[in-house]
């Protein structure tokens, strides 16, 4: 996953210049119709069932985090169109997005379809 902007200023700042940053308590994971790019422009998923999902991630082991729980996004009751990114947050709406990446393979999500992601399958590499 590439870093967003505001969250490589915050980690320069932080390891360079010593000014304090305050990591979130929780992260979200959201989907995009569109590339958010590293200033978080992109299209996010709407739709009446969509909603961010919360990320769990496991202890990371040389600079790989991978998701500890099944992410089952709620079934679609409208077109969501096809998801071609995701992106981590620092809230369940609005808030800063911290890292995105785009999928290996789109998905179109259409009227009762449901997007998940496997225990495992979604990976945070730092290198």
């Amino acid at each position: 996953m590439d870093f967003s902007n505001y969250l490589a200023n915050k980690l320069i700042n932080t390891t360079t210049r010593q000014v304090p940053f305050t990591p979130p308590t929780k992260v979200w994971v959201s989907l995009y119709t569109t590339d958010p790019t590293k200033d978080d422009t992109g299209r996010e998923v709407e739709g009446a069932t969509y909603t961010r999902f919360e990320l769990k991630l496991s202890e990371p082991f040389d600079g790989v985090s991978t998701n500890e729980n099944l992410m089952q996004w709620n079934t679609a009751t409208t077109d969501w169109g096809v998801i071609t990114h995701m992106a981590i947050h620092d809230a369940e709406y609005d808030g800063n997005m911290l890292y995105y990446t785009p999928l290996d393979v789109p998905k179109n999500i259409e009227i009762g379809d449901q997007f998940q992601i496997t225990v495992g399958n979604l990976k945070l590499t730092l290198s």
